[in-house]
């Protein structure tokens, strides 16, 4: 019987781009490989997913304790469509059973990131040494084409980063779905409710932290604003086609006011370029051409929405630019803030892993999770 992975070495695995799973070689059947040498020694596991493997068993009397594997005990029947079959000798739990077993272990923050980058067009995945070696000789050799799998996104200093850019791996109906299987299960409702805060389509994790902060109620820390699109295409008229030399650009953030009169349209300048092959507002000729389409615009930078005196000051200006009302938090809400900044800005390749080993719970998730049901 094939091991089915899951927790965050199934994470690990869907955060692999496709071109780099084409270079690592298939798991040890456990029928073949009774005491684990062999899985202990294989570059897929001890490379690529990282030691120990999470694997799911279904009953209690079929789990085990060898030193390579930690296993995950799940009672009861599994979601639809949740365990899928992998080209390296193993099984694995779909993106979303995967975020709903490694919630165990997260924070209602955490989990909302994870499932933030699975329902996004994009993926963190730091290579290891060996496995970037591993790449770029098959690269270089001609085995892997560069247009092939997914797309790195480069750094500013033109050097290759972590961030990948890549379809969805789950969307909305797919969310929608697994939720109603969950539901009545353990851990089923508060899987639900921090779904509801889950923004679709970012194309990078600047995308997500300025989301969050825009969207989440005030009382997780947020600033409320509704109707926020991430993401959004605009195809441009003759007048801004003329400017710009194109005939659509993409908004990272798109915030409308209530009536749908105003719109403000934010970009997030980040450190790696998350945009479509140049789509977006990449200088001063693509923000001229969306002003001429009638929008306001906002270039915004980590470092603005990092510090929150700075992050006020835009938010302010937004409220301005949508002819909407500020208002001073009140202290509640300043300490819900302080909470949700304590852990948004996160280092993404450790997410789900703190320090090399399984993150344990903040002691204030739990009240977290209290002020998402009873919104």
């Amino acid at each position: 019987m094939k091991d089915l992975l899951c927790d965050i070495s199934a994470f690990r695995y869907w955060r692999l781009p496709p071109q780099v799973r084409a270079l690592c070689p298939p798991l040890p059947r456990p029928e073949e490989d009774r005491q684990r040498y062999d899985l202990a020694r294989n570059p897929t596991a001890a490379v690529a997913l990282g030691y120990p493997l999470y694997t799911l068993v279904r009953t209690r009397n079929k789990r085990t304790c060898p030193a390579s594997i930690r296993q995950r005990l799940f009672l009861g029947e599994l979601p639809r469509e949740s365990v899928l079959e992998t080209e390296h000798g193993f099984l694995i739990t779909s993106p979303l059973l995967t975020a709903f077993i490694m919630l165990r272990h997260l924070t209602d923050l955490q989990l909302l990131l994870v499932l933030a980058e699975m329902c996004g067009l994009f993926a963190v995945c730091a290579l290891p040494a060996a496995l970037e070696a591993e790449l770029s000789r098959a690269i270089d050799s001609g085995a892997i084409s560069t247009t092939s799998g997914w797309t790195r996104c480069p750094s500013e200093d033109g050097v290759a980063s972590d961030l990948w850019r890549r379809d969805a791996l789950v969307l909305s109906g797919d969310l929608d779905r697994f939720c109603s299987d969950v539901y009545g299960m353990r851990y089923g409702k508060r899987f639900m409710a921090v779904s509801r805060f889950v923004p679709l389509g970012a194309a990078s994790p600047f995308e997500v932290e300025a989301y969050l902060l825009f969207a989440l109620p005030r009382t997780l820390g947020g600033e409320g604003f509704c109707g926020i699109e991430l993401n959004v295409e605009v195809r441009l008229g003759a007048s801004a086609r003329a400017i710009v030399g194109k005939s659509r650009v993409f908004i990272d953030l798109l915030l409308s006011s209530p009536d749908g009169a105003r719109q403000v349209a934010i970009e997030c300048q980040g450190k790696a370029s998350h945009g479509r092959a140049g789509d977006g507002l990449r200088d001063a000729d693509r923000m001229t051409a969306l002003q001429a389409m009638g929008y306001d615009v906002l270039l915004l930078t980590h470092r603005q929405i990092f510090d929150e005196d700075k992050f006020r000051a835009i938010v302010k200006a937004v409220c301005r630019m949508l002819d909407a009302e500020y208002r001073d938090k009140s202290s509640d809400e300043q300490r819900a803030e302080t909470l949700l900044r304590s852990e948004l800005f996160v280092d993404w390749t450790k997410l789900g892993v703190i320090d090399g080993k399984m993150p344990v719970r903040h002691k204030t998730a739990r009240s977290w999770t209290a002020a998402v049901l009873s919104e």
